[in-house]
């Protein structure tokens, strides 16, 4: 199955000029044939082509199905300096089935900007590829210390690498919202990791080596499905 993404399809039953060049110069579909679109909200359209004017495909709706979730994971991450390495996390991110991911600016960061409008066409074309139905959120880049005052999840973790006997393994409860902190390759500071744990973020290891922030961000994701 070919996975197309229309966040309006409900309405305008037109794909967009990126999606109609890929459905008709790419994959060669033409009138009448069946095509399966996403709006990225959990809803499948099984839809029949139409029209192609323009060179944008216009739809008819056969059916609708939808996927729904129980619970809602976020990844909030300080994203490597690499381009390719936050690609790859986004992307793995997506396949996995996290729902929002909000880049941090951490004490050690070594990135403090991000190509949002990117990141945003890497979690696109992940979501399409893995045929899910689900977008996850990309959000605007946030301070450390602003980000965990104000989220509002039920499990909240924080995975670091420093030394700590209260530091265990994630204990996820699959019906509730989960949150999980990744640090820079720095690793996060004392300080963040003391407000962090002020406010109700559990402080968990992931593995009993050392993993790299784009490892850690996929073990952790992988956990609190």
């Amino acid at each position: 199955m070919q996975l197309f993404y229309s966040k309006e399809i409900s309405s305008s039953l037109f794909l967009s000029t990126e999606e109609s060049k890929h459905c008709l110069k790419v994959l060669r579909k033409k009138e009448n044939d069946i095509i399966c679109v996403t709006d990225g909200n959990g809803f499948l359209y099984k839809c029949k082509i139409i029209t192609i004017d323009n060179n944008l495909v216009g739809v008819s709706i056969i059916n609708t199905t939808h996927t729904k979730k129980n619970k809602k994971i976020e990844l909030a991450i300080s994203f490597p300096k690499q381009r390719n390495r936050i690609e790859w996390i986004v992307e793995k991110a997506t396949e996995i089935g996290v729902d929002i991911i909000t880049p941090l600016v951490c004490e050690n960061s070594e990135r403090i900007k991000i190509n949002i409008e990117r990141i945003k066409k890497i979690a696109i074309s992940s979501m399409k590829q893995s045929l899910r139905t689900y977008l996850p959120k990309i959000s605007e880049i946030q301070k450390f210390s602003k980000f965990v005052q104000t989220n509002k999840f039920e499990q909240k973790y924080i995975a670091h690498c420093k030394a700590d006997p209260q530091k265990k393994k994630i204990k996820n409860i699959k019906s509730k919202n989960s949150c999980i902190l990744i640090g820079p390759e720095g690793d996060f500071s004392e300080k963040e990791i003391k407000l962090a744990n002020n406010l109700d973020f559990k402080s968990i290891t992931l593995s009993k080596n050392r993993l790299r922030t784009d490892t850690a961000a996929i073990v952790a994701c992988y956990e609190l499905i």
